[in-house]
């Protein structure tokens, strides 16, 4: 019995540690106020992101209510170790250091 609970805190500690990575990965790619894009919405696909090619496991964090990125707002793909696997639209990283303002 100890060490199946010594296992579910060590899979606890994983999986909170990958969501981590994954919400640094993504604030690391909108910046620290991301006013524009709304409330962010974070899910696992554990049958896969069928955006990207191969189809893996990852975190998708989402931002639905994203006006000027197309239908269904925007999307960050970061993997399990905290990599950034894609985004859609592809250019977001661009697209939203276009919007910020100029500083003098």
């Amino acid at each position: 019995m100890r060490a199946l609970f010594l296992l579910l805190v060590i899979g606890a500690a994983l999986g909170g540690a990958s969501y981590a990575g994954a919400r640094f990965t993504g604030g690391r790619l909108v910046g620290p106020t991301p006013t524009t894009l709304g409330p962010l919405t974070t899910r696992f696909a554990f049958s896969g992101v069928p955006n990207l090619p191969a189809k893996p496991r990852a975190w998708v964090l989402a931002y639905p209510n994203a006006t000027g990125f197309g239908r269904g707002g925007a999307e960050i793909y970061v993997s399990v170790t905290g990599e950034l696997l894609g985004t859609r639209p592809k250019d977001l990283g661009a697209r939203l250091e276009a919007l910020q303002p100029v500083e003098p």
